[in-house]
């Protein structure tokens, strides 16, 4: 069988495809509704279309946001995500990505500060980016106040922040090091603080490095922003709470070992 891949944020870990788009039978593409009249006409041809996760969570836009489903079929992370396009025909596949972790294992005394990423309007000529640069560093400063680490910030193209603060790990979404970058360096955490949950702590979560999420009340929302994925059990504090661990089951969002490719194909002939 014939394919070819769109990817996104480096996130699709199974090779980019066989083919060209011409000769393909198969098109795996990261999203289906911003771009509804090509893959209609894909369809048209008689392609199948299917949509693979291309972000933890990143298929929740259908459930929480009204997205119109579009494609053949899904392919999702995991069992929770693939609620989101239920009655449509979906495969739960995890990602090689999240396969043969490294475990946190010793103590560092270090802690990350994961700045919120961009939510809407700052992806449109940058008319939020103000309001969620402040965010960022309004939270970062009380985080510091409050928690005696040797701190850390992430930051990207799309996360952003005033000032640099202690120690700064920026990298661009679409950068190729950016994933390997994240497996490597979260184990030397000792915690990690974000608004709240999104691809970044979910590799945090099976590594075994303690997450909080400081923003329960969503307080970054502005109106028309999407409705984010939530998981079960997320420690949620407010800051200056005493910092008590808490171990989050991912079994059911994040399948591993992922699943290969030659067994999704198998499945796209069954569509």
């Amino acid at each position: 069988m014939k394919y070819i891949v769109s990817d996104h944020h480096n996130f699709w870990q199974r090779g980019l495809g066989n083919s060209d788009i011409q000769e393909a039978d198969v098109v795996f593409s990261w999203t289906d509704w911003p771009f509804a009249d090509q893959m209609r006409a894909l369809q048209s041809f008689g392609k199948k279309v299917i949509v693979w996760e291309h972000g933890f969570g990143a298929l929740s836009d259908y459930s929480n946001n009204n997205k119109p489903m579009i494609a053949d079929g899904y392919l999702a992370i995991g069992k929770e995500s693939a609620k989101c396009v239920e009655g449509q025909p979906c495969l739960v596949v995890g990602n090689p990505i999240y396969d043969n972790l490294k475990k946190k294992t010793q103590q560092t005394g270090r802690a990350l500060f994961v700045a919120l990423h961009w939510v809407s309007g700052v992806a449109d000529n940058n008319l939020r980016g103000a309001d969620v640069t402040g965010y960022n560093q309004d939270t970062y400063s009380k985080l510091k106040e409050a928690y005696d680490f040797e701190w850390d910030v992430k930051i990207s193209d799309k996360a952003l922040m005033t000032e640099e603060g202690d120690n700064v790990w920026y990298s661009g979404v679409e950068g190729v090091r950016s994933l390997p970058r994240i497996k490597n360096r979260l184990p030397k955490y000792d915690a990690i603080f974000t608004p709240k949950s999104g691809t970044l702590d979910s590799f945090a979560k099976l590594m075994g490095v303690p997450v909080y999420i400081t923003d329960e009340q969503e307080s970054w929302r502005a109106k028309g922003d999407p409705k984010c994925f939530k998981i079960k059990g997320d420690n949620y504090i407010k800051i200056g709470d005493k910092l008590e661990p808490k171990k989050v089951d991912m079994t059911d969002y994040i399948k591993t070992p992922s699943v290969d490719m030659d067994v999704i194909l198998d499945w796209v002939k069954t569509l």
